[in-house]
């Protein structure tokens, strides 16, 4: 008797288990839902379930937005249409500061705050500091915990500089007359960014922004 392969094993489990393995392979990057693609005609059809595209791993784009500004351009539309937070922070970078539509940008900025994407958590909640909602953003970046840990927070940091370093950030008026009505008394030392407490930590994390070119 012919050996079964382990293709033929899962082609005979129900689609909606099917698509919920895949989905969690996508986690882990497109390549794993490249080689399933590949494998056969059975996980190809799996490969389309709603939940693969949410969970879609988009690191190397959300890293270089704008590779796919020319590019991607259907993988970028099912990956929104199923709310993946990744393509939401990718597309929000795009529209708000490539294309400048302020209003489009800050919805997909609001949508992977929402879906629970660190980076975008981190950006969407200084970009309404720089806007003036104060206790919007306050409360984005506490979600991040960093009253107790600053990790996590300035991880997202590193991450949002690499997403923007080949795009220009625009320095509206809103922004400095926002960070300098968050400003700390000249008891926090201002110009150390490292040491930061619960009186001057907006503030400095506005001000690196601000800082970008």
């Amino acid at each position: 008797m012919a050996p079964v392969s382990t293709i033929s094993l899962l082609e005979d489990l129900p689609q909606d288990l099917l698509g919920d393995i895949i989905s969690r392979a996508a986690e882990s990057g497109r390549l794993n839902v490249r080689h399933c693609m590949e494998a056969s005609m059975g996980l190809a059809k799996a490969t389309e379930d709603k939940r693969v595209h949410k969970k879609l791993n988009l690191r190397p784009l959300a890293f270089n937005p704008l590779a796919t500004l020319h590019q991607y351009e259907k993988l970028m539309e099912k990956c929104l249409e199923n709310g993946n937070a990744e393509a939401h922070y990718i597309e929000g970078i795009k529209e708000y500061f490539y294309y400048n539509n302020i209003t489009t940008g800050l919805h997909h900025l609001q949508a992977t705050a929402e879906g629970s994407y660190d980076n975008g958590i981190y950006l969407y909640g200084i970009i309404m500091l720089c806007r003036g909602q104060t206790e919007e953003g306050k409360n984005y970046l506490d979600l991040l915990g960093w009253q107790k840990c600053k990790r996590r927070a300035d991880r997202c940091w590193r991450n949002i500089q690499r997403s923007l370093h080949v795009i220009p950030v625009i320095k509206w008026e809103i922004y400095r007359t926002s960070l300098r009505n968050i400003k700390p008394s000249r008891r926090c030392k201002l110009n150390d960014m490292d040491t930061r407490c619960n009186k001057c930590y907006y503030y400095k994390q506005m001000k690196k922004f601000m800082t970008l070119p």
